[in-house]
């Protein structure tokens, strides 16, 4: 009752989907490598937070990475059997990454260190679940 089937051209057209937006995020920057990168720096544990501008700035990129990745992870986790608890968690989580990227980062240093290190957990997620990982290694 809770469950989707796809109907066979559906199916058929589902993994020529992904591996369409594969190949846009690849091209639109889906570098791995730099997707870690941003998801290290954004969450260390400070003992001391860093400028506000530097947070600015990896806000920024963290959100570029976002963007990149969302559209891959919401195609892999909407290929997961509609109605189990694993599809119901991811795709919960990626409902509320819209959310979490419209958030700014505040005015105060302890918020923009909070939010930026929020979005790095978003981009962790979405990195695992967007198989982009086994495209680039």
């Amino acid at each position: 009752m809770g469950t989707q089937s796809l109907g066979s051209s559906e199916r058929e057209q589902a993994p020529v989907r992904l591996d369409n937006l594969l190949k846009e995020a690849t091209e639109r920057s889906a570098n791995v490598d730099e997707v870690k990168t941003a998801i290290v720096r954004a969450l260390p544990e400070f003992s001391a937070l860093p400028p506000y501008a530097e947070l600015c700035e990896l806000h920024q990129v963290l959100l570029k990475h976002i963007e990149v990745l969302r559209p891959l992870a919401a195609a892999r986790i909407d290929g997961l059997n509609h109605g189990t608890a694993a599809w119901y968690g991811k795709r919960a989580k990626l409902d509320s990454v819209p959310y979490e990227v419209c958030r700014g980062l505040g005015s105060g240093l302890q918020s923009a260190a909070s939010q930026v290190q929020r979005l790095g957990y978003t981009l962790r997620f979405l990195l695992e679940n967007s198989g982009a990982q086994g495209a680039d290694g």
